[in-house]
This record gives C-alpha cells, structure tokens and sequence, in this order.
C-alpha cells in the first residue's frame, strides 16, 4: 500500500550540558564522541520525525522534516568565526535506527544524536536525510555559555527539488476578482514530500512567466507585477494578475538551486464573429458540395465591386481592449489572386474587392506580440463563427442571345 506524501515542518531541540559532562545517546551512534573538554561540551540532539500517514489520514505535523529521514548530519562550521577547536568534530552524520538511538510514539519518530557543543558562538549545519539525498537544512549560529544549561531551538528548512504550479483557467473577458487570482505553487523534496510551513525554503524558488501575450504578470505578497518572481517560504502568496485579455494557454517555469518544474496555465477565448457575411448554405443557393459549404462568405455577383467585412471577438477588440486584427487571403490550393483583394490591417473592418469569378478563402487573427491565439475551434460547416476564416465567393454569368430563323 502506498503511502501519502506529507508536509512536516520539525523543531530539533539542542541541549547543551557544560561543566565536563556528557549527555547520554540512546543506542549510541556511529561516531564516538571525544572526551569533553574545559572549553566545551558534548550534547544530545533530539529531533521529531512524522512518519508518513495511512491514506486518507487527516494528520498534519507543526515543522518540517520529511518523513523519509533516515539521517542527521551535524557539522561544526567555525567557533567564534574561527576554525572549531581540534576536539570538536566537525562533521557527523548519525543513521537514525529504531530500536538504537530512535523511538516510536504515536506517529512521530524521535532520535537523539551526538553534538560538539564548545563554549562560544558556534555556527551549526544541520542535514536531515534519507541516507541520498538531503531534505533539509539549516546553517545557523548559535551561542554556547559555559556553566548553564543551553537549549537551543532551530527550525529546519526543506531542500526543494521539484516545484509544480497551477492555477484556474483564464477566460477572456472574464478577469477574476481583483484582476488576479492566488497561484498554487508546490514545492517538494527529493523524495516527493511537499514541505510546508513555517519556515522558509533552504533556497528560494524562481518563477518565470512564459506568456509571450504580456497579457499577464506575477506578484508575491502584494508586491509589484513583474514577469519573474521568487519565492522563499510555503507561506508566500503568489497571484497571477490578469484583466481578461485574450492570451493563449502559457508555461510558467520554476528555478533554483537544483530546482525544476513548473506548470501550465490554460485559458478559454471566445471565437471570432463577422458582419456582412452570410453562411453558404441552401438558403442562400449554396450547394453540400461547394467548398465553403456551410461557412461564412462574403458573396459577389460580379466580377467588381468592393463590400465591407467586420471581425470582432470579445475579449478582443471589444472595450477596455480595443485590439485589432491582422487579414490574409489564402495563396495555396484556394488561392485567392485574380478572385479578389482585401485591404490591409491591423484593423477590425476590412473592404473587399471582387476581381474574378471563384471561390477563396482568408483568415483574421489577432495582432500583437505573442499572437495570434491558438485557442480558436477548427471551422465546422454550419456554425455561425469560425476561427477567423471566412470565405469570399464571385459568380459571374454571360448570355448570348440569337435571332430566330
């Protein structure tokens, strides 16, 4: 049965004992601590491992340590912004074994570890790990006074590896509440347990829009919008501002120190409608056969003459946006020259001019950097609104009138 990940946040409790004396480790530890000496002591450290949760358990634990911790690693980094005393190890890593230096109560597994604990102000790396990878971590500096008894109280911070993203779907012309809603941004260790607050991050998150529309932008704790952002702590509030532009579906990448992930943000736009086009269809003497059968089509009885053709999408170019289009006429296998030309964009109308008899066809799309939008539906004879195709038809007749003998 598999179990699920959990969000551990941890306290490691450091008891420092001086005058000499050495504080008991239960079921000891690979690495036998020196006798103490007069500038110093030995210690016990004691750290709380949740243990992973049955499925659809409700638990939640009030610090971070992963429950795939399976060692402690204490380094002695300087003493009083110096190199530590001979005497003081300055690097332990300590398996954490149940039944050895470990105990089990409940849900939560407690260890204790050996400490060099010498006089002075003394920075500490913490490392909890699987026996791999490290989860996380803290460098710390703490105040050791002989002849009292130190306790010290550090809060580990989780080593993110991975980072997904997500958020709601963006529809145009429909911006959220507030113009921006709160992103879920999630961030795990090596081993796939998501870490959770207090406590920030060993190292801060990178986020990075992908939106080539700049149709949206991020924002951390109410901060100004921008294209990046960083996040440092599961505490952090992240908003994707958007004001209901019409944008396509983009990528927002997370980085870091050994950090990857992300995650897509997908939208909903609306299609694009005309005026002055009407569907090829029996009504309007169309045939099932015809190639713009049941599309939208700008029709010609002549082989002359202009008629206008409107586009309009909303969220688009209809207010606050007021966007434009591009226009082209086909080139390919219905190519549109000699049949007819189109006046140029960006705009929202176009004129239309019949040269010569056939069937063509051209396209509107958005106008803008990072466009045109993707998100359109594929034309489907019959619907009243296509993805910014329409159809120009010119039909020309001649008569030839005889005397009768």
């Amino acid at each position: 049965m598999s179990l699920r990940p959990f969000a551990f946040l941890a306290v490691v409790g450091l008891v420092a004992c001086s005058g000499g004396s050495t504080a008991p480790v239960p079921g000891g530890g690979p690495t036998s601590m020196p006798a103490p000496q007069p500038t110093g002591a030995n210690a016990t450290l004691t750290i709380a491992i949740p243990l992973p949760a049955a499925p659809g358990s409700s638990d939640r634990h009030p610090a971070y340590v992963s429950p795939s911790t399976r060692t402690l690693r204490v380094q002695v980094n300087t003493v009083n912004g110096v190199a530590p005393p001979a005497w003081v190890p300055a690097d332990i890593s300590t398996p954490l074994v149940v039944g050895g230096n470990c105990s089990v109560s409940g849900g939560t597994k407690t260890c204790t570890v050996p400490v060099a604990a010498p006089a002075g102000v003394v920075n500490y790396t913490f490392t909890a790990g699987d026996g791999t990878n490290a989860l996380s971590r803290l460098t710390t500096d703490e105040t050791m006074v002989q002849g009292t008894v130190n306790a010290v109280s550090v809060t580990l911070r989780g080593i993110v590896k991975t980072v997904a993203v997500s958020g709601a779907t963006l529809v145009a012309n429909a911006p959220p509440s507030g113009n921006s809603e709160i992103l879920s941004v999630s961030a795990s260790d090596a081993d796939g347990n998501t870490i959770v607050s207090p406590g920030n991050y060993d190292s801060p998150i990178g986020l990075t829009l992908g939106d080539a529309t700049a149709s949206t932008a991020l924002t951390v704790n109410g901060g100004g919008p921008g294209t990046t952002a960083v996040v440092n702590a599961p505490s952090d509030v992240v908003r994707l501002s958007y004001a209901g532009r019409a944008t396509n579906p983009f990528a927002i990448a997370a980085s870091g120190s050994v950090i990857t992930g992300g995650g897509t943000i997908a939208t909903s736009v609306d299609d694009v409608t005309f005026a002055g086009t009407t569907l090829d269809d029996a009504a309007h003497g169309g045939l099932n056969t015809d190639p713009n059968w049941g599309m939208q089509t700008l029709f010609f009885k002549q082989a002359s003459g202009t008629k206008g053709i409107t586009s309009a999408e909303l969220g688009w170019t209809n207010a606050p946006y007021n966007q434009l289009f591009d226009v082209a006429l086909s080139s390919g296998a219905d190519s549109c020259s000699g049949i007819a030309s189109i006046s140029a964009g960006p705009a929202t109308g176009f004129t239309v001019t019949a040269l010569g008899a056939g069937i063509c066809s051209g396209q509107v799309t958005e106008h803008g950097t990072g466009y045109p939008l993707t998100g359109h539906p594929v034309p489907t004879p019959g619907q009243p609104t296509q993805d910014g195709h329409f159809w120009i038809s010119v039909t020309t007749s001649s008569f030839g009138v005889s005397r009768a003998r």
